[in-house]
């Protein structure tokens, strides 16, 4: 799961193409206010389903490079700013592919030094398994993605020598050589985003060694984290969190994997987790969810989730969270105010 600022950015920029929040969100657990909450978090998943939502409503390619342009680097929290300390362009650049996996990522990333010239690619482009207008739509996004970022790490105006890309020309596919301000080749056999060579040995204006190496450390551990959610305990915790109460017994979750509850339990072993504790987890997930909408009480969600009564969930509740539920919903919609005020209080002192 990842911070949602690329469905954010999505959301924001489709407004301008006359595309509503609902038409942009639809068949997805938020609204547009739930992904300003601190707690909100995305899948690749979900935002593919967002996209096939846009491309079924506007097939303007203006909309997903005005997307890459808005994400800059400093919308990917500590990877982002990792990326602008880094004592080189270079070492950037590569911690950019190393730990790629934390930006939500949507096309693998890779670069090659070819003569005079530094090349990004897109090694799985053509392995990925997007509908044919969702993957053309998610390219030109990641292009202007790319160009912004290294635009981001330079504080210059670093232009691509060229631009390949490995789709056919289609509407206003001009729009490309305006925004990189260089010459774009289509049906070419993989994309690639060219520049001269020189760009590596650049120094990032905001370089910082000492802050770099912290945030490397940092982005390590997330890293890590996200590896074990994506292994075994990553698809245990999928299943139940989509299997309405009463939740799946251990067996059950088994069988929906295709294995035995012996094998799940070992697999299970091996990243030192328990099926229990993921339980729990999927728990959490959703009480934080239901308390935050303000919707239910403490004793529906009590019942929502399966406990025998409100006591035992109030106790459980404080004990991943240490506080109850009352005093987290509390504090939940107190975050919201708190931060409108800082803005507002920073915007009076910019004047």
């Amino acid at each position: 799961m990842y911070a949602p600022y690329k469905l954010y950015a999505l959301l924001n920029c489709a407004k301008g193409f006359g595309l509503t929040p609902a038409q942009v969100l639809h068949r997805l657990p938020f609204s547009e206010g739930s992904l300003e909450q601190e707690s909100a978090a995305t899948s690749i998943e979900h935002y593919l389903t967002a996209c096939e939502n846009v491309v079924r409503l506007c097939d303007d390619p203006a909309l997903p490079l005005q997307v890459g342009q808005s994400l800059h680097l400093s919308a990917y929290g500590l990877y982002g700013f990792a990326l602008l300390c880094g004592p080189s362009v270079r070492a950037s650049f590569e911690f950019a592919v190393r730990y790629h996996r934390l930006a939500t990522p949507l096309f693998e990333i890779a670069f090659d030094l070819e003569d005079d010239k530094f090349v990004w690619k897109f090694p799985d482009e053509h392995l990925v398994r997007y509908e044919p207008r969702v993957h053309r739509f998610l390219l030109f996004q990641q292009l202007a993605q790319h160009v912004t970022h290294v635009r981001d790490i330079t504080r210059s105006d670093r232009k691509p020598i060229k631009v390949e890309v490995a789709v056919r020309a289609a509407g206003r596919s001009e729009l490309l050589e305006q925004l990189f301000e260089c010459p774009v080749e289509f049906s070419m056999p993989a994309t690639r985003l060219v520049y001269d060579m020189s760009i590596i040995d650049e120094r990032p204006p905001m370089m910082n060694p000492i802050s770099h190496i912290t945030l490397r450390e940092s982005c390590a551990r997330m890293l890590e984290d996200l590896r074990t959610l994506e292994g075994i305990s990553g698809r245990v915790f999928r299943v139940v969190m989509e299997t309405p109460v009463p939740f799946p017994s251990m067996d059950e979750v088994a069988a929906k994997l295709s294995m035995t509850s012996r094998t799940l339990r070992r697999k299970l072993r091996a990243e030192q987790r328990t099926y229990s504790a993921i339980l729990d987890e999927v728990r959490n997930t959703l009480a934080r969810k239901y308390l935050e909408a303000r919707t239910f009480t403490v004793e529906d969600i009590a019942s929502l989730l399966g406990f025998s009564d409100a006591a035992n969930f109030r106790s459980s509740f404080k004990r991943w969270n240490g506080m109850g539920p009352s005093e987290y919903r509390n504090s939940a919609s107190a975050a919201p105010a708190s931060l409108a005020g800082t803005q507002a209080s920073n915007q009076t002192s910019a004047r």
